[in-house]
């Protein structure tokens, strides 16, 4: 009977043949492993092994040799800071060898030499041990003499010497009284480094033999023998290079070893792989590829029905697969269903996200929408921490949904949120937002609370993604003209349309030669000089004319433009600036949006930019205010001192607008205070102000800040500044804004003839 063609024979024979591929792809390297790399790898990790060995021998055999040369200078030292010795030398002991130069001298301080000298280095005594007998050994003392550094130290000179075939530990020292005092001569004491004297003091043991090596090395020299590793070392002179080394000889039986342990590895390892293919191969054939068939059938069902899953009944680990991948499916289902919910949920506040509120409204008709904004968001944050926020935004959003069930509450944003009303009557957005206004404790603190709305309502139905669409551009009109409130209406439309058209033309309008420079200059009052150029940004549209900045700034700061648009200012008022320099030592002033300030790299970016347009620092001031700093404090400092340490000065700008603070001045990185033209106009006036603007300049002066006034109008602000003791001053009294060349024509025709 003929066997049928099955499609599972293929799919087996395809896996057989993979799965033996494989195996030939991963045995060739590991033989390659096995067989070389291996071997060479555990050979020179006992290399490295016997180098730390011979390392620490050395070292041992050394320092044992130090310990030697030591004891025999401490046993000088007993004999030179002794007045004994001292009047011996002197010539005033005549007693002194008898009771000193005995047997016991030798024998005791295990010493074979002996030598005392003169104040004149006359050789007064020479003595060693000849069996029991202390006998003459000039001629090989003053050997030893003559080795010692010239003249002796006061701490003594000690080391190895060499005399033919024969090695000496010697040590001196200047002979004193038992004081110290005085320089009698010279004590000398010396051992002979026999082979039996240098396996006493090295310890050798069976570890290594040590011996003498006659021809001196500069550095440590090892060898790698056959059957043994020689290191030799230099041995310390008293003067001058060595004239000996020590030599040892260290057995390489841990490198034996090590080989014998890489053959015995190799061929256990070479075993094992064998014996794991062989049953690889025998498992794939019987208990892989049947169970793999099935899997492959019910993983095609479960694209046509999700609800399907594997057959898990193999008690296998492919069974433990198949389990696995069915509960990974159930929990992908349940986690679909779950990100479906919570992309229709805000985590913090519980209010619905843009797209839930989308979904949930698709079929409601909708009367108003409210958008809440909350200014001010990240000072909070940096003041009471994000916890603090994310309770006042979790507190907010409970306030909101307590309007009752005909309002559905939306997040929309970081720190925005929307009442969107779903009943017959219209809500009272004023009423709304005192209600939601009532201060707020946190962290035992009451809060004040003040938001910015943007409020739509429509007498008929309207899409939902329409009305919120209205009220957020009521909420921008708000913001723009620092209403508390903004009405929907299609003037409104006009402007944001009219907004849109900029954004849409910004693009590109610097390389498009549309984005010029006016400077206006800043006066001196001490000298009537100009001393500096505030740079001031203009945009010429080709159809709309003349942009105020005050209409596009904005628009660039939304549009994620004003980054560019700052570079380029930064540019060209420093190239603006080498000109200037040829007539006079002018400063420029450049002002930094609240989003150049708060970006990670502006330092940076701003530093390049000087480099790139070889412009030193000391030329360039940059303008920030008060409320830039406050919305990131701790960035925002680290910002400018960083520009300070490079040398670019750092001016507040428009100080004595809104909340400025006087303490602000001594806490942040500042060179130059400007007084905004508003603190100016009411000083003017008289009254408090006029105290308060005299306080604030001798205030900056006793923190070392340089005043610079704005909006001067007139001969008597002028005069007013000056009794104030102002630094600088800049206003349409002084100059307009004009371009670069009309400011330096003006300055040349100011200049002395």
């Amino acid at each position: 009977m003929t066997r049928r063609w099955r499609p599972q024979d293929s799919l087996a024979r395809s896996l057989r043949l993979q799965a033996l591929a494989l195996l030939a792809a991963l045995l060739v390297p590991l033989g390659l492993i096995l067989l070389v790399l291996l071997p060479n790898f555990m050979n020179g990790k006992f290399v490295a092994i016997e180098r730390e060995q011979v390392q620490q021998f050395s070292d041992i055999a050394r320092t044992n040799l130090q310990t030697e040369q030591s004891r025999v200078g401490l046993f000088v030292l007993n004999f030179s800071l002794w007045s004994e010795t001292f009047d011996y030398a002197a010539g005033r002991n005549p007693r002194y060898l008898s009771a000193n130069l005995v047997p016991g001298t030798f024998i005791g301080g295990k010493v074979d030499y002996w030598g005392v000298t003169a104040p004149g280095g006359r050789l007064l005594s020479a003595a060693t041990l000849s069996g029991n007998r202390v006998v003459d050994a000039r001629g090989i003392v003053q050997d030893f003499l003559r080795a010692l550094p010239t003249p002796l130290p006061d701490d003594g000179a000690s080391g190895v010497v060499r005399r033919g075939p024969l090695a000496y530990i010697v040590a001196a020292r200047p002979i004193t009284r038992d004081d110290g005092t005085g320089r009698g001569g010279t004590m000398l004491l010396a051992r002979t480094l026999t082979p039996q004297v240098l396996r006493d003091i090295t310890y050798q043991g069976r570890v290594f033999t040590a011996a003498l090596h006659l021809d001196p090395v500069p550095a440590t020299q090892v060898d790698f023998l056959d059957g043994r590793v020689r290191a030799i070392s230099p041995l310390t002179a008293p003067s001058g290079p060595s004239q000996l080394a020590l030599e040892l000889s260290i057995p390489r039986a841990v490198h034996a070893a090590g080989l014998l342990g890489a053959q015995q590895l190799r061929l256990i390892m070479l075993l094992t792989t064998l014996a794991a293919v062989a049953s690889f191969t025998l498992f794939l054939n019987r208990r892989v590829l049947n169970v793999l068939e099935g899997y492959k059938r019910d993983t095609q069902r479960i694209t046509r029905d999700p609800t399907h899953r594997l057959d898990a009944r193999d008690r296998s680990e492919l069974g433990v697969l198949a389990r696995t991948i069915n509960g990974l499916l159930d929990h992908l289902n349940l986690r679909e269903q779950q990100l479906r919910e919570r992309s229709q949920r805000d985590e913090l506040t519980g209010a619905f996200t843009r797209s839930g509120l989308l979904e949930r409204l698709a079929h409601t008709p909708v009367r108003s929408v409210l958008i809440l904004e909350v200014p001010r968001l990240q000072e909070l944050s940096g003041l009471y921490g994000s916890g603090t926020v994310d309770t006042l935004l979790r507190e907010l959003a409970g306030r909101l949904h307590e309007f009752g069930p005909q309002h559905l509450v939306a997040r929309l944003s970081s720190s925005g949120l929307a009442l969107i009303t779903t009943g017959a009557d219209s809500p009272d957005p004023a009423g709304i937002l005192r209600e939601l206004e009532r201060p707020m404790t946190l962290n035992d603190n009451d809060v004040p609370l003040k938001f910015t709305a943007g409020y739509v309502e429509s007498p008929y139905a309207v899409p939902t993604a329409t009305l919120l669409r209205q009220a957020s551009i009521a909420l921008q009109h708000a913001l723009d003209e620092r209403e508390h409130i903004g009405i929907f209406n299609e003037d409104m439309l006009r402007r944001s349309q009219y907004g849109h058209l900029l954004e849409a033309s910004l693009q590109g309008a610097e390389q498009r030669g549309e984005l010029s420079l006016l400077y206006q200059p800043i006066q001196d009052l001490r000298t009537g000089r100009w001393v500096a150029l505030e740079a001031l940004m203009r945009w010429t549209h080709p159809s709309l004319g003349s942009v105020p900045p005050g209409t596009f700034i904005p628009v660039a700061e939304r549009a994620g433009l004003i980054t560019a648009l700052g570079d380029w200012a930064l540019r060209r008022a420093l190239q603006d600036a080498r000109t200037a320099q040829h007539i006079a030592p002018l400063r420029v002033n450049v002002n930094v949006s609240p989003i150049q300030l708060l970006s990670p790299d502006f330092a940076q970016r701003v530093l390049d930019i000087l480099r790139e347009q070889d412009a030193p620092a000391s030329t360039l001031t940059l303008e920030v205010t008060e409320s830039s700093v406050m919305q990131n404090v701790d960035l925002a400092c680290r910002h400018l001192e960083r520009l300070r340490e490079a040398g670019i000065h750092i001016a507040l700008d428009d100080f004595g607008s809104g909340h400025s603070s006087l303490g602000l001045l001594a806490d942040l990185p500042f060179d130059t205070v400007k007084l905004d033209r508003s603190f100016l106009r009411d000083s003017a006036r008289g009254g408090t102000r006029g105290a308060l603007l005299g306080s604030s300049v001798r205030l900056a002066h006793d923190l070392g800040l340089r005043t610079v006034a704005e909006g001067v109008e007139d001969e008597d602000m002028l005069q007013l500044l000056t009794h104030y003791d102002c630094d600088a001053a800049q206003g349409y009294h002084i100059a307009r804004p004009e371009r670069l060349e009309e400011v330096l024509g003006r300055l040349q025709a100011l200049r002395p003839r």
